[in-house]
This record gives C-alpha cells, sequence and structure tokens, in this order.
C-alpha cells in the first residue's frame, strides 16, 4: 500500500513538473521571439520601458504579502484530513484578502502613477503617453485580484499544478500570436499592452472553472478559527520579508539601472537577465510541481527520510545548475552577438558576473522548497531583511561608482555573504535538526566539480573559431556533452548519485 502511495506521488510529480516545464519553456520561447520583434521593430527604448513599467508593478505586488503561500501551505493537512469544512473557510477567508488586496494594489498604483516620469533617465518617446501604458499594465495586475485567482489554490494544494501550467500555456501562445500581429503589422506599442490585460482576464476565468469543476465541494463559506487565523497572519508577516527580498533581486534592480543609467542600458541588462531568468524559471517550475509532494512529505514522513530526499535534491540541483552554469559561460557572449548585435552586448566581465549570479541565486532553489512546503517563513524572518538591507544598500552605492557591475555584485555578494550561509543554518536546525556540515562538505565539492566544468568546456568552446549559428550550434553541443561527462567521472561515486539513478530505473521499468 505504502509503495502504491509513493508510486502516486512520484506520477504527480512527473505530470505536474512536465506541464509546468512544458508550458515555461513555450512561454520563454514565445517570450523571445516577442523580445527580438519588439527590438527591431520599436527598438531598445520599448523594451527597457516595457520591463521597467513591470518591475514597478511588481513592487506594488508587496501587497499581497505572500497570503497565497500561506493559505496553500494551511490546507495541506486538511485535505490529508478530508476536512473540507476548514478548506471551504480558507478558501472564503482567501477571496476576502485578494479582493481587499487588489483595492489597495490599484489604489497605490495610481498614487505612484504622476511620478512615472522621475523613474527614467534621459528622454522618452514622443509618440507614447507613459502615463496611459502604466495604467493598462496597472489593470493587467490588479485583474487577478479582484476575479477569481484565490481559487487556484485548491488545483496547487491537491497537487493538481499540471492544470494552471495547462491553461496559463494555451493563454500564452494565443496572446503572443495577437502581440506579434501588433508588432509586424500595426508597429504600434499601445495594441501589444493592450492585450496584456485582456489575457490575464482570460487565463484567470478558465483556471476557476477548473478548480470548480475538479473539486465542486470546495464554496466559499465559513470562518477560520481564530487559532488557525493567527498562524496563517504569523506565516504571511514572516513572508514579507522573503517577498521584499524576490523584488529587490528582480524589480528593484531595473528600477535602479533605469533612474541612474537609463533605459537603454536596462535593456541590454533585462536582454542577458532574460536569458538567465529563462533558465531559473524552467527550473522552478519542476520545484513548484513537487512543493506540495514534499510539504506532504513533511507531515507524514519521518525527519530522516525528509533530510535524505533533501541531500538527494541538492545533489540533482546542484548537477543541473552545474551544467546550466557551464553553458552560460560558454553561450552567453556568442548567443548575444547573433540575437542583439555587438551593439547592445555588455563586456565578458559582465556576462561572469552573471553566470556566477546564476549559480549562487539558484543554491538555494531546494532549500527554498522545503521552507516554503514546511511553512519555516516566520524562522527565516530576519535572513531576508538583513539582505534587503545588504544589496539595497550597496546597489544604490555601487551602481554610481562602478555602473552595472555593482547591480550584479551586490546581490551576488548579498546571497554569498548573508542570504545562503543563514538560511542553511536555518534549515538545518529547525527542519532537520542536524548539523549542516555534511551538506556543506557536499556543496563545496558541487561548485569545484562545476568549476573544473567551466575551464575544460569554456577551453574547448574557444576551438571553434566561428561566431555564427553553426559556431554556435558546434559549441552547444560541446556543452551538451563534455560537462556532463566531468560530472558523471567525478559523482558516480556518491551515494545521492546512486539513489538518483535508482529513481530513474524505476520510473523507465514503470514506463
Amino acid at each position: 500500500m505504502r509503495d502504491h502511495v509513493s508510486n502516486h506521488k512520484v506520477q504527480r510529480a512527473i505530470r505536474n513538473a512536465t506541464c509546468g516545464i512544458v508550458g515555461r519553456i513555450v512561454s520563454l520561447g514565445l517570450s523571445f521571439v516577442l523580445r527580438t520583434m519588439m527590438i527591431y521593430t520599436l527598438g531598445s527604448e520599448y523594451l527597457g520601458l516595457n520591463s521597467l513599467f513591470s518591475s514597478i508593478l511588481q513592487i506594488l505586488n508587496l501587497a499581497e504579502l505572500g497570503i497565497g503561500s500561506a493559505i496553500v501551505y494551511s490546507m495541506y493537512r486538511p485535505i490529508v484530513q478530508q476536512d473540507h469544512e476548514t478548506i471551504c473557510a480558507l478558501l472564503n477567508l482567501y477571496r476576502s484578502i485578494y479582493r481587499i488586496i487588489g483595492g489597495v494594489i490599484f489604489a497605490v498604483g495610481l498614487c505612484v502613477m504622476p511620478f512615472i516620469r522621475y523613474f527614467i533617465a534621459g528622454e522618452v518617446q514622443a509618440d507614447v503617453n507613459l502615463y496611459v501604458l502604466y495604467f493598462i499594465h496597472l489593470i493587467n495586475t490588479t485583474a487577478g485580484y479582484l476575479l477569481f485567482s484565490y481559487r487556484a489554490s485548491i488545483l496547487v494544494a491537491h497537487q493538481r499544478s499540471d492544470l494552471p501550467a495547462i491553461v496559463h500555456t494555451a493563454v500564452e501562445i494565443l496572446k503572443a500570436a495577437v502581440q506579434m500581429f501588433t508588432l509586424l503589422v500595426i508597429r504600434n506599442y499601445y495594441g501589444y499592452v493592450i492585450v496584456l490585460p485582456m489575457a490575464s482576464i482570460t487565463e484567470n476565468i478558465v483556471t476557476a472553472y477548473l478548480a470548480k469543476r475538479y473539486y465542486p465541494q470546495y464554496v466559499c463559506q465559513g470562518s477560520v478559527s481564530p487559532q488557525l487565523k493567527k498562524n496563517i497572519k504569523e506565516k504571511t508577516m514572516a513572508l514579507v520579508g522573503v517577498k521584499i527580498t524576490s523584488l529587490i533581486y528582480n524589480s528593484v534592480d531595473s528600477v535602479v539601472i533605469s533612474s541612474f543609467l537609463g533605459l537603454v542600458v536596462l535593456a541590454q541588462y533585462n536582454n542577458y537577465y532574460y536569458i538567465m531568468q529563462a533558465l531559473i524559471t524552467i527550473i522552478s517550475a519542476a520545484y513548484n510541481s513537487v512543493m506540495a509532494i514534499v510539504g506532504n512529505n513533511i507531515v507524514t514522513q519521518s525527519t530522516e527520510k525528509n533530510y535524505s530526499d533533501y541531500m538527494n535534491l541538492s545533489f540533482l540541483n546542484a548537477w543541473m545548475i552545474g551544467w546550466c552554469t557551464v553553458c552560460l559561460y560558454c553561450l552567453y557572449q556568442p548567443f548575444m552577438l547573433l540575437w542583439v548585435g555587438s551593439e547592445l552586448m555588455f563586456d565578458t566581465s559582465v556576462t561572469i558576473c552573471f553566470c556566477v549570479y546564476f549559480y549562487v541565486f539558484q543554491l538555494k532553489a531546494v532549500q527554498s522548497t522545503y521552507k516554503d512546503a514546511a511553512g519555516l517563513w516566520k524562522e527565516d524572518l530576519y535572513r531576508s531583511y538583513a539582505t534587503n538591507l545588504f544589496n539595497l544598500v550597496s546597489n544604490l552605492i555601487l551602481v554610481q561608482v562602478i555602473g552595472v557591475y555593482g547591480i550584479l555584485l551586490s546581490t551576488i555578494f548579498a546571497l554569498l555573504v548573508v542570504s545562503y550561509p543563514w538560511q542553511t543554518k536555518m534549515i538545518h536546525q529547525k527542519l532537520f535538526h542536524c548539523s549542516m556540515a555534511p551538506y556543506l562538505l557536499r556543496l563545496g565539492y558541487y561548485t569545484a566539480v562545476t568549476i573544473l566544468g567551466c575551464a575544460v568546456t569554456g577551453v574547448t568552446c574557444s576551438l571553434v573559431q566561428s561566431t555564427d549559428f553553426v559556431g554556435l550550434i558546434l559549441r552547444g553541443i560541446i556543452c551538451c556533452v563534455l560537462p556532463n561527462i566531468i560530472f558523471l567521472v567525478c559523482f558516480f561515486r556518491l551515494k545521492e548519485f546512486r539513489a538518483a539513478l535508482g529513481i530513474v530505473k524505476q520510473l523507465l521499468h514503470r514506463q
């Protein structure tokens, strides 16, 4: 019986991960095409403007405060216990809070509108009205809160994140088709932007319909117990710091670059950041797909079993991000040369900073998954604020001294010096109740192997002299084969490798 349940969990994880990853790849591919079209039809300034509006409104999204994560976490145990009454009450609370949040974001967004011009260094395109464009973005941001986005929590908590992923992918394809037509035929930025809220509203309605169809027993009614409401409030307040950290890493950086360096530099930065974020997004889709399963295991499995799973997942993460780091190191500049041309490229040293940024940022992916699944946000509160303070202050200082390097280095140092060591200690003490020394030793070894992979693969790729598409393909083939051979030679004796190999064999046998 236990094996059947375990196999069922694995199947759900594979299904969710597959739908999530495929959806993210499709979205990223469409976004890449649209980004390229915008560069060559409207110009880099429009691309920078689009990034600025998105970043400002992501900062306003701080009003959400992580309530969605807290609500989903609170659903895990009632679902296991089949406590429908509590789930309905949570859904009712979620709906009420989200409508309030939507109203707050809309009101604050209107207050920010008069000051939009001050976030842009230099001149703005004469044919655009900043305030109309910003208002359309604001509608897009608030639509989900005011409609039915709260219903998606039911699907996520029941480990059916594949359904929202499928809906998102379908809507993204339709949205991209309309935006491509707008850019190529009409060549109008207003037409490009107005599609955004229309797509968001459509996705929201369809996802809510699926949640109601698959789980009709859950309706918005009842009240949450005072104790549960108190727990949700505590976890939500603890999530504020985590939310701010994410915003500083993504949105505040863009606002600082726009304010001090201008829209063209922001477009350059976001072109490089887009490639890195594409990899992060695909990897995150896999972790988001197993979040509910990890949460269920934390509730039902022993600490020893959860720690073993954590170490095995950390190994898989290290291999994955190590390989991606090698690919970034070897392919970043050749790809950017073909994509945007030399005039929109940074120096190689900036590229190396992006590679390090990606690696140290993704190191915490497994820890963050277990932290969120276990609801350890209160325990993580002060780490987030310390990281935020360090990053924001160094951002504002260094960007004026060394430009775009300051943005990247401040984030890297904040992760390495403050965030990662602090979170590692917290996870091992609060969740696994063990020393973090074995994990750190493994991490040091994984990092050394990644550096070796970058060095050997980089030297090999340098032998390819061609800078055209054929040269990029040849380097890509080298990056697919050589670093994985190096990793296999260095990792095959590890027990984590044997555990991962055993899972693969089980999956192949099941097929």
